[in-house]
């Protein structure tokens, strides 16, 4: 089995720059064409009920959300920018799809400290595809912008953690109230749900160790271990955050966890134990996991434009790399990923980030036997 990959290009900076590794809010939003043509994309929704990808992207003109066609091939605006503010410039790993048809996400920043008390803070919406109609719900943690979300549609609820401030919030869907743990030290790119509806993440700024919110009782479990090698793993994503690059529920009873180092772990959610499963590729990163109908998981990683669709077979306990993420036609390479969706049977879809010479692609990339 072979991976065909194709870059589809939303906008891209011209010519090529060497200077855009850095998250630099104000000089970007300076400069005309890194405002518009810098983007990259970051969280990935497919909508069964229109056959869409929604698409979270890092944009500095604050036009961060669109909808990808597979089959014609055509980027769609949501036209988010008409909404938003200044400060949100990307939906970041926050993107959910409630059973009803609505889309729950939330923004994201890239401005430093220096002007935190300016901005207003991140905010919780909902989109109705069917009406093409926002919703702006709730600005959970003033001035602090949201990095990831976690929607819980049996209970109604969203969790949620800040950044550049790493708090963590619950947000009830019916009665608008808005629940702020504050400060917890650490954040997942982004965390799961057990099957008892547990909400999984990590806390303290150096050791990075596990925790468990129960709805239910209401009540935070906080565990005294983490993933392996949890310390080497924290500031690869960014300055304080931990080694969890991706997190999903495996729909046999476990939680797997992608870390930012490229392995893979399984994480028991009764016992909190956490076994090493392997590392499927030398380079960092595994932001991307999902589970096909043929029981495996499948995931994006890597990094340095070394970036792979790999498989894991749970029963063999055995990886496979799939190929890499290059375009022939346009002898372009994957960067970085970011995220990873699947569309049909097999077709995956991977957002592409932090390119430090041209923007970020979404890479279309197709199984062949």
């Amino acid at each position: 089995m072979a991976l065909r990959s194709k870059a589809h290009i939303l906008r891209d900076v011209t010519p090529r720059r060497a200077d855009l590794e850095a998250d630099e809010y104000d000089r970007t939003v300076s400069d005309v064409d890194l405002r518009r043509n810098r983007v990259a994309f970051t969280s990935l929704l497919l909508n069964p009920n229109d056959e869409l990808l929604y698409c979270g992207i890092t944009a500095w003109d604050a036009d961060i959300f669109y909808t990808f066609d597979p089959g014609s091939a055509t980027f769609t605006s949501l036209n988010w920018a008409d909404v938003g503010e200044q400060f949100e410039v990307k939906i970041h790993r926050s993107l959910c799809l409630h059973p009803n048809g609505t889309i729950y996400a939330a923004t994201a920043c890239l401005h430093d400290v220096r002007r935190r008390l300016e901005a207003p803070g991140g905010k919780i919406f909902s989109y109705d595809p069917s009406r093409k109609k926002y919703e702006v719900l709730a600005t959970p943690c003033p001035p602090d912008y949201i990095q990831t979300i976690t929607l819980d549609s049996e209970r109604g609820l969203i969790y949620g953690f800040t950044y550049p401030v790493f708090k963590f919030f619950k947000y009830d869907i019916a009665s608008g109230e808005v629940t702020n743990f504050d400060y917890i030290g650490s954040i997942t790119h982004i965390s799961a749900l057990d099957d008892k509806g547990r909400l999984w993440g990590t806390w303290h700024p150096t050791q990075h160790n596990l925790f468990c919110y129960d709805p239910d009782a209401d009540e935070i479990t906080w565990f005294e271990h983490s993933v392996p090698n949890a310390r080497e793993g924290s500031d690869i994503m960014y300055p304080g955050a931990g080694p969890v690059d991706s997190m999903i529920n495996g729909g046999d009873g476990y939680l797997y966890i992608g870390t930012t180092l490229g392995s893979l772990v399984r994480l028991d959610p009764e016992t909190a134990e956490v076994t090493f499963l392997g590392k499927p590729y030398a380079e960092r990163r595994m932001p991307g996991l999902l589970v096909r109908s043929d029981g495996l998981i499948y995931g994006s990683g890597g990094d340095g434009g070394a970036a792979i669709v790999f498989s894991y077979d749970r029963e063999r306990n055995s990886f496979r790399t799939l190929g890499e993420l290059h375009d022939p036609d346009i002898d372009a390479t994957c960067y970085r990923t970011h995220d990873i969706a699947l569309v049909g049977d097999n077709t995956f879809y991977v957002a592409e980030t932090d390119n430090p010479q041209r923007s970020g692609y979404l890479w279309e990339c197709t199984l062949e036997d």
